[in-house]
């Protein structure tokens, strides 16, 4: 007699965006609390050095950045593990090397013992990524996968945002605050790995990968290169995320140059942005499911264009019409993100072949790894010139963005063509 309220439930939630989540428990639980562990941590990553070493600040911001350089190729290299032995065991790997890394934060007192622990856990992040796409492809295949990832990504900016209120307390406690911390998020790595280690469908899944017969991924990554439409969606996406980086690089830092006054500023920007992704994925998702996914990207730079329009004539204007534009601006950013974030990822899962998807995703999540090593010297560079000279290039950004997915949909289209 309980199955009934369940399933009215369940499709009343498909009708806002949601997935099927019936006997994916799992893969939701886990999404969720990995980020409560990122949430905990990353706010408070450089004041946690700086509290329990003796370390200077641009001793660890260079040490971070060198070890940031090690997860630029990890989704490449990691892509044929992926493929070869299964998503899930990627998976358990990547958190069980994470786990190690927030261990080794406990003893780290010299830069490159700072560089060596941060690059492991830098590293298992992008090895992670194509894994963990690879895993939501497989359990609930192509058309859900977008609202899987709208979903994941409504709970990481829900768990980010609990996670930092969780460290905030936790840090008053001094020295020993900071290394719970670190213990903590060792403990949920190690946890996640337990819980897709120990899933029976994991395993079921990673025995039929090996029990069916299926084509041999040939060509190697020169097979996935010379896929065009595929390689210029990976273009789009690395300017995109330029774009995305935006706000949490150049946001705060814009705000501090042009109205240093108001230094509550960049949390409630950010606050609104978070609860507008938490609110709005699903039912955005459900919207852009229905439609090309090169449409829906095309829409997203042309938003994000706007968006940066609005942020850059608010350094034009005096404080309360800036304020106003800054939020307004806010607003449209993540309108464009809300398009952005779980599109792409589902059209290079579409665009993969299945034996070779751990490839192509690996090739996909390299475009991350680029932009996030590439945008924190752009955006200082330019701001460093004026507070208005970041927002024409991110427009520029997302014009390259949009001329490369409309490469993407033209040469995509002949070879469907072809194909047929």
């Amino acid at each position: 007699m309980d199955i009934l309220p369940a399933v009215v439930i369940s499709r009343s939630a498909e009708r806002f965006g949601f997935p099927r989540l019936r006997g994916l428990g799992r893969l939701a639980g886990s999404a969720g609390v990995e980020s409560l562990g990122s949430g905990m941590f990353l706010p408070f990553t450089i004041p946690y050095f700086l509290a329990v070493t003796d370390l200077g600040l641009v001793a660890i911001g260079t040490a971070l950045s060198i070890a940031a350089l090690a997860g630029v190729p990890a989704g490449v290299l990691s892509g044929p593990l992926v493929d070869r032995f299964g998503a899930p065991a990627v998976i358990v790997g990547c958190n069980l090397l994470r786990c190690l890394g927030f261990v080794s934060y406990l003893w780290v007192e010299t830069p490159w013992q700072l560089v060596l622990a941060a690059a492991l856990i830098y590293w298992a992040d992008g090895a992670w990524l194509p894994a963990q796409g690879t895993l939501v492809v497989s359990l609930v295949g192509i058309e859900q996968q977008p609202r899987w990832f709208g979903l994941i990504r409504s709970a990481r900016n829900a768990s980010l945002g609990v996670g930092a209120m969780i460290a905030a307390a936790v840090v008053g406690f001094g020295d020993i605050g900071y290394h719970a911390l670190a213990v903590t998020n060792a403990v949920i790595y190690l946890f996640v790995a337990l819980l897709i280690g120990t899933w029976p469908k994991a395993h079921a899944l990673a025995g039929r990968r090996a029990a069916v017969a299926r084509p041999r991924a040939t060509g190697g990554y020169l097979r996935v290169l010379r896929d065009r439409p595929f390689t210029l969606l990976v273009v789009a996406n690395a300017f995109f995320v330029v774009a995305v980086y935006a706000i949490i690089l150049l946001v705060p830092a814009f705000v501090g140059v042009t109205m240093p006054a108001h230094a509550w500023l960049p949390g409630a920007l950010y606050t609104v942005n978070t609860v507008l992704v938490v609110v709005a994925q699903p039912p955005v998702v459900r919207w852009t499911e229905k439609r090309a996914e090169t449409g829906v990207l095309r829409l997203a730079s042309v938003l994000w264009a706007v968006s940066f329009l609005v942020l850059g004539a608010s350094a034009l204007l005096p404080p309360p019409a800036a304020l106003v534009m800054l939020f307004l601006g806010i607003v449209v950013f993540t309108s464009a993100e809300l398009l952005f974030a779980p599109t792409s990822s589902a059209f290079a899962a579409r665009l993969a072949p299945e034996e070779m998807r751990g490839r192509y995703l690996g090739v996909h999540q390299m475009s991350w790894g680029v932009a996030m090593v590439v945008a924190p010297v752009l955006f200082t560079s330019l701001l460093a010139r004026g507070p208005v000279w970041p927002w024409p290039v991110l427009v520029a950004c997302c014009a390259v963005a949009w001329l490369a997915v409309g490469g993407a949909r033209s040469h995509g289209t002949r070879r469907e063509s072809a194909a047929a």
